[in-house]
């Protein structure tokens, strides 16, 4: 029975696998100049190769997410716009830049969603951000088709957009909703003058559709399979790497970087601390003249480094003075600088010593790991997406 379910498990996947292999998209050479003229705009330098590289590549990575983390293609965040949302600007901008479409804003009459609509429609924001079936329901019934140029309901139109513009929406803001109409409404009349005009060029919206889409989600798709780094956004796939790698390896990779875990472990240095900057200033100047050890005999001031006879390791970095030490250039007198606590103090740092970090140390470790992790990631992602050219015959 357990070997039947493992068996029935491989051919369902092995099925769904074909099935989004099935989707392979060949585009044509009148779309990737299309594409390349757009790029242009933005990267005057770009090749029209290059150009059909990247399509091709971003249609890999969308094939990647459908396998492995198809929430992303609908939404890359929960609180952001979803990605029709951001498809449907990125074909804006390219039809107006592209195509020279003028959409003239025609009038059309949005006095009724006011504030007073949106507060009765749509209620109070929930406090968990998610909608309840009835809410849905009612929103469901409203249809927006007259206005947007499309088959529509509010629903659908609010589900669009990111949480923060929803909650606005919610208190009534009708200046922000009515916005939102606008765009979409002026979109979809752009959409409707721009097919013919794409399929006299031999270009096929729907593959515009899918570029844009996979120009829009490239960077997350990326992150997500660890190559590529996105703030806010995890890479399972790094996190299961991290957890393979064993201390061999951390090892070699500490042997092949060492250069890397090379760090200032003593210094030694002299300084004094003042309450007035004048008097700082004054005894800087003293320093620059003779040196900062006989400026502290002239002066009679104190050594501030006194207690650690003017030798310092890293194991005294606890004190601000010590840090100031470490940081500052070798050989040089430093600035005027004022302390955590408003006082005025001059510091003269020398004979840097540098040791490495041991391979069993936790920096060590931390590294090799996560840059071990992030050679195998790649590795594996040039593997995938040349088994991929492979499969759907793309020569690149």
């Amino acid at each position: 029975m357990k070997k039947m379910a493992i068996l029935v498990i491989t051919l369902l996947g092995a099925f769904y696998h074909s099935l989004v292999m099935a989707s392979f998209t060949q585009y044509s050479s009148d779309e990737v100049n299309f594409m390349h003229r757009a790029y242009l705009k933005h990267k005057p330098e770009i090749t029209i190769n290059e150009v059909r590289t990247r399509l091709y590549e971003n249609q890999f990575l969308l094939q990647q997410a459908t396998l492995k983390t198809p929430a992303i293609i609908k939404r890359q965040s929960a609180v952001g716009f979803s990605t029709q949302y951001h498809v449907e600007r990125y074909l804006k901008n390219l039809f107006d830049s592209q195509l020279a479409i003028k959409v003239q804003s025609s009038q059309v009459k949005l006095d009724t969603y006011d504030s007073q609509w949106l507060k009765h429609t749509l209620g109070p924001y929930p406090k968990n951000g998610q909608y309840m079936q009835s809410l849905i329901k009612k929103m469901q019934q409203i249809d927006l088709t007259p206005i947007l140029y499309n088959s529509i309901n509010l629903y659908e139109f609010i589900d669009t957009l990111s949480m923060q513009v929803r909650f606005k929406l919610h208190r009534g803001d009708s200046e922000l909703f009515k916005s939102e109409l606008i765009k979409k409404r002026q979109f979809n009349i752009a959409l409707l003058k721009a097919k013919p005009i794409l399929a006299k060029q031999n270009i096929d919206i729907e593959h515009l559709y899918e570029i844009a889409k996979g120009d829009i989600l490239r960077p997350s798709i990326q992150s997500w399979l660890g190559i590529n780094t996105m703030m806010h956004m995890q890479s399972p796939v790094l996190e299961k790497l991290e957890k393979q790698v064993n201390k061999s390896e951390i090892k070699a990779f500490y042997q092949a970087n060492k250069s890397q875990f090379k760090f200032l472990s003593q210094v030694k240095a002299h300084g004094a601390q003042f309450a007035s900057r004048t008097n700082a200033v004054d005894f800087r100047t003293l320093a620059d003249n003779k040196s900062l050890k006989q400026a502290l005999v002239i002066s009679g001031k104190q050594d501030i480094y006194a207690q650690y006879n003017s030798e310092l390791n890293r194991k005294n970095k606890s004190s601000w003075v010590v840090q100031l030490a470490f940081t500052t250039k070798e050989n040089t007198i430093s600035a005027v600088i004022r302390t955590p606590r408003g006082e005025w103090v001059v510091i003269h740092s020398y004979e840097h010593q540098f040791d490495y970090f041991s391979p069993e140390d936790e920096t060590v470790r931390y590294q090799a790991t996560k840059a071990i992790a992030k050679q195998k990631a790649a590795q594996q992602y040039e593997n995938n997406w040349l088994k991929w050219q492979n499969k759907t015959g793309v020569i690149l």
